[in-house]
């Protein structure tokens, strides 16, 4: 009996999850669906377009929403247990509220480890998709810079088209490239030229060249470019200059951001950030609060269970629901203002990650302790 008992509870709880999530979702698209409506272009993108769009934005969404989507769903489960009877029965037949409470416990552990190792991975996958069609129909054209194995990846905009830029060091400001390669794209994604470089500083809204070769290729088949800029004879110049509405400061802000960045892949890309001299406390803070994801689950169903358990029995459902509502902002508030001096340096980003939830979790085990054992 007792195993059928956390069966039992455990596929409601999870039941009320996947509920909850959808609504969550459904929400999330309408409401991203409306503003994307909004500032669409009439003949641009499609109205298929646009919903594809909101689907593939909506999962990074419901993972920052996750953990008030299981506060919420813990609050309803036990609140519809006590509602039924059910809930004062069992408690009537001598079983403990962590008997009762285990199931939906590892529950929501299960759940919190497929969030960062199964759907984090596909939600990053989806951001990314989301931001290369943004960039397509509403022409928001942004820098982004990459670092991997084979130097620096630098893209920005401009009135011609994208402008893709490669070197091979760089010092700490980025405001000075080395052994630099530039592509530059019309606005049909079409290459039609090529630049290497000495170096490359980053002045007044320009970037400064130095023993360029210059190759243009806009009267070549795009289908052999090597073969192509072999047949060509290169322009040298001293020196050149490419416009940029680039910033150092908007460059350093300009890496990739966590959220489009598998969990797998952020220890690799951290390291990367670390050995090029760039600071990582973004995206080790992302990483980290993804991996604690299953003590955020956890916390969220002990704060439900504080007092939907406790108040249910005695009525007051409006101030269980608004007790629960504001614990779950308290903690949210918390971990933001954590996540903030985390990233600034003020405190270690270990403690930024793990603090919140390793708190929301203790406190709600020492209210559960004093309210249902004494």
């Amino acid at each position: 009996m007792p195993g059928k008992l956390a069966l039992y509870i455990a596929r409601r709880f999870l039941m009320t999850v996947l509920g909850t999530f959808m609504a969550v979702f459904v929400l999330i698209v309408t409401i991203d669906l409306v503003e994307l409506i909004r500032s669409n272009t009439p003949g641009l993108a499609r109205f298929g377009d646009l919903v594809g769009m909101a689907l593939l934005h909506a999962p990074s969404m419901t993972i920052t929403a996750a953990p008030f989507i299981l506060l919420l769903a813990s609050m309803m489960t036990f609140a519809m247990l006590a509602r039924s009877s059910e809930l004062v029965v069992t408690r009537a037949a001598g079983v403990s509220v962590w008997r009762l409470l285990s199931p939906v416990l590892i529950a929501a552990m299960l759940l919190g480890i497929f969030a960062f190792a199964v759907y984090n991975p596909l939600a990053s996958a989806f951001t990314e998709k989301f931001d290369v069609l943004e960039q397509r129909y509403f022409d928001r054209s942004s820098s982004r810079l990459a670092v991997s194995g084979k130097g620096l990846w630098l893209r920005q905009g401009g009135e011609q088209g994208q402008t893709v830029i490669r070197a091979q060091h760089a010092d700490s400001t980025i405001e000075r490239l080395e052994d630099v390669t530039i592509f530059q794209f019309d606005r049909m994604d079409r290459l039609y030229r090529r630049i290497n470089a000495e170096t490359a500083l980053l002045g007044d809204q320009v970037w400064k060249l130095t023993d360029v070769l210059r190759w243009n290729l806009s009267d070549r088949q795009e289908a052999d470019i090597e073969t192509s800029m072999a047949e060509m004879r290169a322009t040298s110049l001293p020196e050149m200059n490419i416009p940029t509405e680039l910033t150092a400061e908007r460059i350093q802000d300009s890496f990739a951001a966590p959220e489009t960045i598998s969990f797998w892949e952020l220890p690799e890309f951290i390291a990367l950030l670390d050995d090029s001299g760039f600071s990582s406390s973004r995206h080790r803070l992302h990483w980290l609060r993804l991996a604690a994801m299953p003590a955020v689950f956890v916390a969220m169903v002990l704060i439900g269970a504080v007092f939907s358990m406790r108040h249910q029995r005695f009525g007051g459902l409006g101030y269980m629901a608004l007790a629960t509502v504001i614990a779950g902002f308290g903690y949210f508030f918390l971990s933001d203002i954590a996540g903030a001096l985390g990233a600034s340096g003020a405190i270690p980003v270990l403690l930024a990650g793990l603090g919140p939830p390793l708190a929301a979790v203790l406190l709600s085990v020492g209210l559960l302790l004093h309210l249902e054992d004494g």
